[in-house]
Protein backbone atom coordinates (compact mmCIF):
# COMPACT_ATOMS: atom_id res chain seq x y z
CA UNK A 1 0.00 0.00 0.00
CA UNK A 2 1.52 3.56 -1.03
CA UNK A 3 0.39 6.55 1.20
CA UNK A 4 1.43 10.13 0.66
CA UNK A 5 1.48 12.15 3.58
CA UNK A 6 1.26 16.12 3.49
CA UNK A 7 3.25 17.92 6.66
CA UNK A 8 6.46 16.60 8.68
CA UNK A 9 5.46 18.27 11.75
CA UNK A 10 4.93 16.44 14.86
CA UNK A 11 1.69 14.53 13.47
CA UNK A 12 2.83 14.16 10.39
CA UNK A 13 6.34 12.71 11.34
CA UNK A 14 4.87 10.31 13.61
CA UNK A 15 1.74 9.19 11.06
CA UNK A 16 4.74 8.64 8.67
CA UNK A 17 7.05 6.86 11.19
CA UNK A 18 4.08 4.61 12.47
CA UNK A 19 3.24 3.46 8.15
CA UNK A 20 6.66 2.67 7.65
CA UNK A 21 7.13 0.37 10.85
CA UNK A 22 3.71 -1.18 9.41
CA UNK A 23 5.39 -1.83 5.80
CA UNK A 24 3.74 0.58 3.74
CA UNK A 25 5.30 2.43 0.84
CA UNK A 26 5.38 6.00 2.26
CA UNK A 27 6.33 9.64 0.31
CA UNK A 28 6.21 12.79 2.54
CA UNK A 29 5.54 16.17 1.10
CA UNK A 30 6.98 18.97 3.22
CA UNK A 31 7.67 22.72 2.20
CA UNK A 32 9.90 23.84 5.12
CA UNK A 33 13.66 22.99 3.72
CA UNK A 34 14.67 22.16 7.01
CA UNK A 35 11.89 19.99 8.32
CA UNK A 36 11.97 18.12 5.36
CA UNK A 37 15.84 17.51 5.72
CA UNK A 38 14.84 16.54 9.01
CA UNK A 39 12.23 14.06 8.22
CA UNK A 40 14.61 12.90 5.41
CA UNK A 41 17.27 11.89 7.76
CA UNK A 42 14.97 10.12 9.97
CA UNK A 43 12.55 8.51 7.56
CA UNK A 44 12.85 5.22 5.43
CA UNK A 45 11.29 7.36 2.24
CA UNK A 46 11.31 9.68 0.10
CA UNK A 47 10.66 13.05 0.97
CA UNK A 48 9.69 15.67 -1.02
CA UNK A 49 10.29 19.36 -0.67
CA UNK A 50 7.15 21.82 -2.07
CA UNK A 51 4.05 22.71 -1.35
CA UNK A 52 1.13 19.82 -1.45
CA UNK A 53 -1.67 22.32 -2.40
CA UNK A 54 0.45 22.47 -5.99
CA UNK A 55 -0.39 19.96 -8.58
CA UNK A 56 3.32 19.23 -9.44
CA UNK A 57 4.60 18.37 -6.13
CA UNK A 58 1.87 15.99 -6.15
CA UNK A 59 2.99 14.65 -8.90
CA UNK A 60 6.38 14.62 -8.22
CA UNK A 61 5.26 12.69 -4.94
CA UNK A 62 3.69 10.12 -7.10
CA UNK A 63 0.46 10.48 -6.00
CA UNK A 64 -1.33 8.86 -9.25
CA UNK A 65 -0.27 5.91 -7.71
CA UNK A 66 -1.29 6.06 -4.33
CA UNK A 67 -3.99 4.32 -2.01
CA UNK A 68 -4.22 7.07 0.22
CA UNK A 69 -3.65 10.55 1.06
CA UNK A 70 -3.56 11.90 4.31
CA UNK A 71 -2.66 15.59 4.96
CA UNK A 72 -1.46 16.48 8.73
CA UNK A 73 0.10 20.14 7.95
CA UNK A 74 -0.41 22.38 10.80
CA UNK A 75 -3.18 24.58 9.18
CA UNK A 76 -6.79 23.12 8.71
CA UNK A 77 -7.38 25.41 5.71
CA UNK A 78 -4.33 23.86 3.82
CA UNK A 79 -5.41 19.93 4.61
CA UNK A 80 -8.95 20.34 3.46
CA UNK A 81 -7.82 22.44 0.25
CA UNK A 82 -4.74 20.00 -0.51
CA UNK A 83 -7.73 16.90 -0.06
CA UNK A 84 -9.83 18.82 -2.69
CA UNK A 85 -7.21 19.28 -5.54
CA UNK A 86 -6.24 15.52 -4.72
CA UNK A 87 -9.86 14.51 -5.03
CA UNK A 88 -10.20 16.84 -8.12
CA UNK A 89 -7.21 15.95 -10.04
CA UNK A 90 -6.30 12.41 -9.10
CA UNK A 91 -7.83 9.08 -8.66
CA UNK A 92 -6.82 8.55 -4.95
CA UNK A 93 -9.35 5.94 -3.06
CA UNK A 94 -9.16 7.86 0.44
CA UNK A 95 -8.51 10.88 1.41
CA UNK A 96 -8.02 12.24 5.02
CA UNK A 97 -6.98 15.56 6.66
CA UNK A 98 -6.25 16.71 10.08
CA UNK A 99 -8.39 19.35 11.23
CA UNK A 100 -8.44 20.82 14.52
CA UNK A 101 -11.16 23.73 14.40
CA UNK A 102 -14.07 21.34 15.74
CA UNK A 103 -16.40 24.08 14.06
CA UNK A 104 -14.52 22.90 10.78
CA UNK A 105 -15.71 19.20 10.77
CA UNK A 106 -19.33 20.03 11.97
CA UNK A 107 -20.03 21.37 8.86
CA UNK A 108 -22.30 19.76 5.75
CA UNK A 109 -19.19 20.06 3.53
CA UNK A 110 -17.29 16.58 5.38
CA UNK A 111 -19.72 14.09 4.60
CA UNK A 112 -20.46 15.04 0.92
CA UNK A 113 -18.47 14.58 -2.54
CA UNK A 114 -17.43 18.09 -2.91
CA UNK A 115 -15.07 17.90 0.54
CA UNK A 116 -12.97 15.54 -0.92
CA UNK A 117 -12.64 14.31 2.22
CA UNK A 118 -13.06 10.78 3.03
CA UNK A 119 -12.34 10.98 6.54
CA UNK A 120 -11.47 13.63 9.16
CA UNK A 121 -8.78 13.47 12.03
CA UNK A 122 -8.21 15.84 15.07
CA UNK A 123 -5.58 14.64 17.29
CA UNK A 124 -6.61 16.57 19.94
CA UNK A 125 -9.75 14.94 20.20
CA UNK A 126 -8.84 11.53 20.13
CA UNK A 127 -6.52 12.62 22.96
CA UNK A 128 -9.10 13.93 25.04
CA UNK A 129 -11.41 10.75 24.49
CA UNK A 130 -8.45 8.49 25.76
CA UNK A 131 -8.27 10.72 28.63
CA UNK A 132 -11.99 10.88 29.96
CA UNK A 133 -12.50 7.25 28.94
CA UNK A 134 -9.25 6.80 31.49
CA UNK A 135 -10.97 9.18 33.99
CA UNK A 136 -13.95 6.87 33.91
CA UNK A 137 -12.69 3.87 34.52
CA UNK A 138 -10.61 4.94 37.59
CA UNK A 139 -7.27 6.18 35.62
CA UNK A 140 -5.40 3.39 37.63
CA UNK A 141 -3.38 2.39 34.17
CA UNK A 142 -4.01 3.56 30.76
CA UNK A 143 -6.88 1.73 29.02
CA UNK A 144 -8.11 0.22 25.83
CA UNK A 145 -11.82 -0.21 24.70
CA UNK A 146 -13.04 -2.22 21.55
CA UNK A 147 -16.26 -1.70 19.77
CA UNK A 148 -17.44 -5.52 19.80
CA UNK A 149 -15.62 -7.23 22.52
CA UNK A 150 -16.91 -6.49 26.05
CA UNK A 151 -13.16 -6.75 27.47
CA UNK A 152 -10.59 -3.52 28.07
CA UNK A 153 -6.31 -3.46 27.70
CA UNK A 154 -4.56 -1.75 30.59
CA UNK A 155 -1.30 -2.41 31.22
CA UNK A 156 0.45 -2.38 34.43
CA UNK A 157 4.03 -1.06 35.77
CA UNK A 158 4.87 -3.73 38.06
CA UNK A 159 7.44 -2.81 40.29
CA UNK A 160 9.14 -4.49 44.10
CA UNK A 161 6.11 -4.76 45.66
CA UNK A 162 3.34 -5.43 43.02
CA UNK A 163 1.17 -8.67 43.79
CA UNK A 164 2.62 -10.00 40.20
CA UNK A 165 6.26 -9.39 41.08
CA UNK A 166 8.28 -12.33 41.69
CA UNK A 167 5.40 -14.92 40.27
CA UNK A 168 5.19 -16.48 36.92
CA UNK A 169 1.64 -16.64 34.99
CA UNK A 170 0.76 -20.02 36.38
CA UNK A 171 0.88 -18.85 39.73
CA UNK A 172 -1.05 -15.55 39.12
CA UNK A 173 -3.62 -17.68 37.95
CA UNK A 174 -4.11 -19.69 40.14
CA UNK A 175 -4.13 -17.02 42.98
CA UNK A 176 -6.31 -14.91 41.02
CA UNK A 177 -8.83 -17.42 39.68
CA UNK A 178 -9.68 -14.62 36.99
CA UNK A 179 -9.70 -15.46 33.42
CA UNK A 180 -7.45 -12.74 32.01
CA UNK A 181 -4.46 -13.21 29.77
CA UNK A 182 -1.05 -11.51 29.46
CA UNK A 183 -0.61 -10.59 26.26
CA UNK A 184 2.51 -8.93 26.52
CA UNK A 185 5.53 -7.61 28.45
CA UNK A 186 8.09 -4.32 27.63
CA UNK A 187 11.36 -5.57 29.89
CA UNK A 188 13.96 -3.85 29.11
CA UNK A 189 13.23 -2.12 25.48
CA UNK A 190 12.04 -5.53 24.83
CA UNK A 191 9.19 -7.17 23.98
CA UNK A 192 8.29 -10.63 25.58
CA UNK A 193 5.47 -12.83 24.55
CA UNK A 194 5.10 -14.97 27.84
CA UNK A 195 3.71 -18.50 28.85
CA UNK A 196 2.63 -19.73 31.71
CA UNK A 197 6.27 -20.26 32.99
CA UNK A 198 7.21 -16.83 32.40
CA UNK A 199 8.36 -14.90 35.79
CA UNK A 200 6.66 -11.17 36.50
CA UNK A 201 9.50 -8.71 37.25
CA UNK A 202 10.01 -5.74 38.78
CA UNK A 203 10.06 -2.78 36.26
CA UNK A 204 7.76 -5.11 33.90
CA UNK A 205 5.40 -3.02 32.09
CA UNK A 206 2.58 -5.44 31.70
CA UNK A 207 -0.53 -5.34 29.29
CA UNK A 208 -3.19 -7.42 29.95
CA UNK A 209 -6.45 -8.73 28.77
CA UNK A 210 -9.86 -9.74 31.06
CA UNK A 211 -13.58 -8.45 31.06
CA UNK A 212 -14.44 -5.25 32.84
CA UNK A 213 -15.71 -7.45 35.82
CA UNK A 214 -12.67 -9.99 35.91
CA UNK A 215 -10.60 -6.19 36.25
CA UNK A 216 -12.19 -5.25 39.07
CA UNK A 217 -11.22 -8.29 41.06
CA UNK A 218 -7.47 -8.71 39.38
CA UNK A 219 -7.03 -4.59 40.08
CA UNK A 220 -8.63 -4.93 43.53
CA UNK A 221 -6.31 -7.88 44.23
CA UNK A 222 -3.29 -5.98 43.06
CA UNK A 223 -3.76 -3.08 45.22
CA UNK A 224 -5.19 -0.82 42.25
CA UNK A 225 -8.52 -0.05 43.18
CA UNK A 226 -9.38 3.73 43.46
CA UNK A 227 -12.82 5.34 44.00
CA UNK A 228 -14.64 7.05 41.53
CA UNK A 229 -13.15 10.30 40.44
CA UNK A 230 -15.36 13.35 41.03
CA UNK A 231 -13.26 16.23 41.93
CA UNK A 232 -10.50 16.99 38.81
CA UNK A 233 -8.14 19.52 37.63
CA UNK A 234 -7.31 19.88 34.25
CA UNK A 235 -3.62 22.19 33.97
CA UNK A 236 -3.88 23.62 30.39
CA UNK A 237 -6.75 25.34 29.05
CA UNK A 238 -5.21 24.63 25.04
CA UNK A 239 -7.54 22.36 22.79
CA UNK A 240 -6.92 19.11 24.80
CA UNK A 241 -7.58 20.58 28.10
CA UNK A 242 -11.01 22.34 26.78
CA UNK A 243 -11.90 19.10 25.02
CA UNK A 244 -11.53 17.19 28.00
CA UNK A 245 -13.08 20.15 30.77
CA UNK A 246 -16.39 19.71 27.92
CA UNK A 247 -16.81 15.55 27.99
CA UNK A 248 -16.07 16.09 31.63
CA UNK A 249 -18.63 18.59 32.60
CA UNK A 250 -21.25 16.58 30.64
CA UNK A 251 -20.51 13.26 32.97
CA UNK A 252 -21.38 15.29 35.84
CA UNK A 253 -17.66 15.58 37.09
CA UNK A 254 -16.49 18.85 39.43
CA UNK A 255 -13.83 20.50 36.90
CA UNK A 256 -11.06 22.44 38.40
CA UNK A 257 -9.12 24.84 35.15
CA UNK A 258 -5.72 26.05 35.41
CA UNK A 259 -3.77 28.24 32.86
CA UNK A 260 -1.42 31.28 33.75
CA UNK A 261 -2.91 33.07 30.34
CA UNK A 262 -5.37 35.48 31.23
CA UNK A 263 -7.21 36.05 27.81
CA UNK A 264 -7.13 32.02 27.70
CA UNK A 265 -9.08 31.53 30.98
CA UNK A 266 -11.82 34.56 30.29
CA UNK A 267 -12.92 32.70 27.61
CA UNK A 268 -12.96 29.50 29.41
CA UNK A 269 -14.72 31.24 31.99
CA UNK A 270 -17.32 32.29 29.40
CA UNK A 271 -17.28 28.91 27.86
CA UNK A 272 -17.84 26.79 31.41
CA UNK A 273 -19.98 29.01 33.38
CA UNK A 274 -19.78 25.65 35.46
CA UNK A 275 -16.41 25.26 35.92
CA UNK A 276 -13.91 27.04 38.50
CA UNK A 277 -11.56 29.05 36.29
CA UNK A 278 -8.11 29.60 38.13
CA UNK A 279 -5.36 32.14 36.53
CA UNK A 280 -2.62 30.99 38.08
CA UNK A 281 1.05 29.22 37.21
CA UNK A 282 1.13 26.21 38.54
CA UNK A 283 4.85 25.89 38.81
CA UNK A 284 4.15 28.26 42.21
CA UNK A 285 3.27 25.14 44.57
CA UNK A 286 1.22 27.85 46.40
CA UNK A 287 -1.72 27.35 44.29
CA UNK A 288 -1.74 23.89 45.71
CA UNK A 289 -2.41 25.30 49.02
CA UNK A 290 -4.52 28.30 48.01
CA UNK A 291 -7.41 26.28 46.26
CA UNK A 292 -6.95 23.48 48.00
CA UNK A 293 -6.19 21.14 44.61
CA UNK A 294 -4.77 18.64 46.83
CA UNK A 295 -8.64 18.01 48.00
CA UNK A 296 -9.24 16.93 44.47
CA UNK A 297 -9.67 13.30 42.93
CA UNK A 298 -7.10 13.20 39.68
CA UNK A 299 -5.06 15.78 38.31
CA UNK A 300 -5.17 15.97 33.76
CA UNK A 301 -1.88 18.00 32.40
CA UNK A 302 -2.58 19.08 29.36
CA UNK A 303 -0.29 22.13 28.50
CA UNK A 304 1.59 22.44 25.54
CA UNK A 305 4.96 21.30 27.35
CA UNK A 306 5.32 17.86 28.28
CA UNK A 307 8.11 18.74 30.79
CA UNK A 308 5.64 20.49 32.87
CA UNK A 309 2.48 18.20 31.84
CA UNK A 310 5.18 15.27 33.90
CA UNK A 311 6.34 17.49 36.56
CA UNK A 312 3.22 18.61 37.30
CA UNK A 313 1.31 15.33 37.27
CA UNK A 314 4.09 14.17 40.12
CA UNK A 315 4.06 17.42 41.92
CA UNK A 316 0.09 16.75 42.52
CA UNK A 317 0.28 13.44 43.43
CA UNK A 318 2.93 14.17 46.08
CA UNK A 319 0.53 16.80 47.71
CA UNK A 320 -1.98 13.78 48.30
CA UNK A 321 -3.89 14.05 44.29
CA UNK A 322 -4.93 10.33 43.80
CA UNK A 323 -4.65 10.00 40.25
CA UNK A 324 -2.47 12.15 37.73
CA UNK A 325 -3.07 11.48 33.71
CA UNK A 326 -0.01 13.78 31.47
CA UNK A 327 -0.31 14.53 28.05
CA UNK A 328 2.74 13.24 26.39
CA UNK A 329 4.18 12.93 22.72
CA UNK A 330 7.88 11.64 22.68
CA UNK A 331 7.98 7.96 23.53
CA UNK A 332 11.09 8.44 25.43
CA UNK A 333 8.83 10.65 28.10
CA UNK A 334 5.92 8.29 27.90
CA UNK A 335 8.35 5.43 29.43
CA UNK A 336 9.87 7.64 32.05
CA UNK A 337 6.45 8.67 33.40
CA UNK A 338 5.49 5.46 34.04
CA UNK A 339 8.67 4.78 35.61
CA UNK A 340 7.75 8.23 38.14
CA UNK A 341 4.55 6.76 38.98
CA UNK A 342 2.13 8.83 36.17
CA UNK A 343 -0.92 6.69 36.46
CA UNK A 344 -1.79 6.97 32.96
CA UNK A 345 0.00 8.97 29.63
CA UNK A 346 -2.00 9.80 26.69
CA UNK A 347 -0.35 10.38 23.19
CA UNK A 348 -2.05 12.75 21.07
CA UNK A 349 0.12 11.47 18.05
CA UNK A 350 -0.47 8.10 19.06
CA UNK A 351 -4.31 8.80 19.21
CA UNK A 352 -4.40 9.79 15.90
CA UNK A 353 -2.32 7.27 14.16
CA UNK A 354 -4.72 4.55 15.57
CA UNK A 355 -7.39 6.46 14.45
CA UNK A 356 -6.38 6.67 10.76
CA UNK A 357 -4.62 3.10 10.90
CA UNK A 358 -8.31 2.26 11.80
CA UNK A 359 -10.04 3.57 8.84
CA UNK A 360 -7.29 2.94 6.41
CA UNK A 361 -7.72 -0.49 6.90
CA UNK A 362 -11.25 -1.29 7.04
CA UNK A 363 -11.68 -4.54 5.97
CA UNK A 364 -12.52 -7.17 8.65
CA UNK A 365 -10.36 -5.37 10.58
CA UNK A 366 -12.36 -3.50 13.00
CA UNK A 367 -9.97 -1.65 14.90
CA UNK A 368 -6.42 -1.33 15.57
CA UNK A 369 -4.29 0.25 18.64
CA UNK A 370 -0.69 0.73 18.92
CA UNK A 371 0.58 -0.65 22.14
CA UNK A 372 3.96 -0.97 23.81
CA UNK A 373 4.83 2.75 22.73
CA UNK A 374 4.00 1.96 19.21
CA UNK A 375 6.25 -1.56 18.97
CA UNK A 376 3.23 -3.96 19.14
CA UNK A 377 -0.36 -3.44 17.92
CA UNK A 378 -4.09 -4.82 19.36
CA UNK A 379 -6.73 -5.76 16.48
CA UNK A 380 -10.00 -6.30 16.46
CA UNK A 381 -10.85 -8.97 13.58
CA UNK A 382 -14.26 -10.29 12.00
CA UNK A 383 -13.87 -13.32 11.63
CA UNK A 384 -15.11 -14.54 7.75
CA UNK A 385 -17.16 -17.32 6.73
CA UNK A 386 -14.48 -20.20 5.78
CA UNK A 387 -11.47 -18.23 7.25
CA UNK A 388 -8.78 -20.18 7.87
CA UNK A 389 -8.89 -19.46 11.80
CA UNK A 390 -12.55 -21.80 11.79
CA UNK A 391 -10.65 -24.95 10.47
CA UNK A 392 -8.76 -25.97 13.84
CA UNK A 393 -7.79 -25.36 17.33
CA UNK A 394 -5.16 -22.39 18.06
CA UNK A 395 -2.70 -24.14 19.12
CA UNK A 396 -2.83 -26.07 15.79
CA UNK A 397 -2.73 -22.44 13.59
CA UNK A 398 0.45 -21.18 12.53
CA UNK A 399 -0.17 -17.84 13.71
CA UNK A 400 3.35 -15.32 12.65
CA UNK A 401 5.81 -15.27 15.28
CA UNK A 402 4.96 -12.63 18.13
CA UNK A 403 1.15 -13.25 17.51
CA UNK A 404 -1.72 -14.44 19.72
CA UNK A 405 -5.49 -14.58 19.67
CA UNK A 406 -5.81 -12.66 22.77
CA UNK A 407 -10.01 -13.25 23.49
CA UNK A 408 -12.97 -13.99 21.21
CA UNK A 409 -16.81 -12.40 21.57
CA UNK A 410 -18.90 -14.94 20.49
CA UNK A 411 -23.57 -14.27 21.03
CA UNK A 412 -22.76 -11.66 23.64
CA UNK A 413 -20.47 -13.89 25.41
CA UNK A 414 -16.65 -12.98 25.66
CA UNK A 415 -13.92 -15.81 26.28
CA UNK A 416 -10.43 -16.00 26.95
CA UNK A 417 -9.57 -18.87 24.90
CA UNK A 418 -6.77 -21.55 25.37
CA UNK A 419 -5.41 -23.73 22.71
CA UNK A 420 -8.66 -26.40 22.35
CA UNK A 421 -10.52 -23.36 21.21
CA UNK A 422 -12.27 -23.28 17.77
CA UNK A 423 -13.36 -20.08 16.63
CA UNK A 424 -16.37 -19.59 14.22
CA UNK A 425 -17.39 -17.47 11.60
CA UNK A 426 -19.16 -14.23 12.31
CA UNK A 427 -16.60 -13.93 16.03
CA UNK A 428 -15.05 -11.09 17.51
CA UNK A 429 -11.23 -11.83 17.91
CA UNK A 430 -8.89 -9.27 19.46
CA UNK A 431 -5.48 -10.07 18.22
CA UNK A 432 -1.84 -9.20 19.78
CA UNK A 433 0.92 -8.53 17.25
CA UNK A 434 4.38 -8.03 18.26
CA UNK A 435 7.03 -7.38 15.44
CA UNK A 436 4.16 -7.78 13.01
CA UNK A 437 1.33 -5.82 12.26
CA UNK A 438 -2.64 -6.67 12.12
CA UNK A 439 -2.37 -7.30 8.57
CA UNK A 440 0.36 -9.85 8.67
CA UNK A 441 -2.57 -11.69 10.53
CA UNK A 442 -5.68 -10.31 8.85
CA UNK A 443 -5.53 -13.74 5.71
CA UNK A 444 -6.45 -15.91 8.60
CA UNK A 445 -9.68 -14.54 9.63
CA UNK A 446 -10.49 -13.59 5.39
CA UNK A 447 -12.51 -16.38 3.78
Amino acid sequence: MKIVVAGAGEVGFHIASSLINDGKDVVMIEKNPARAKYAASRLDCLVVTGEATNPDTLKEAGISGADAFISATDYDEVNMITCFIVASEFEVPVKIARVRNVSYSRTRMFGSNLAGVDYVVNPEIEAAKAIVSTVQHGATSDIFLFEDVNIQLRDIIVDEDSFFCGKSLKDIKRELKEEFLITGIMRDEEIVIPDGDTVIEDKDHVYLVASSRSFVKILKKAGMIGKKLKSIVILGGGNVGRHVADMLLKLGKNIKIIDKDYEICKTLTADFPDALVLNADVSDESIFEDEQLFNSDAIICTTHNEELNILAAIYGKSKGIARAVALVNKSNYITISDDLGIDSTVSPKISSVNAILKFIRKGNIKSVIKVLNGKAEVAEFFVSLNAEVTKKPLKDLKLPKGSLIAAVARNNQTYIPDGNFVLQSGDIALTFSADNTAESIQPFFSE
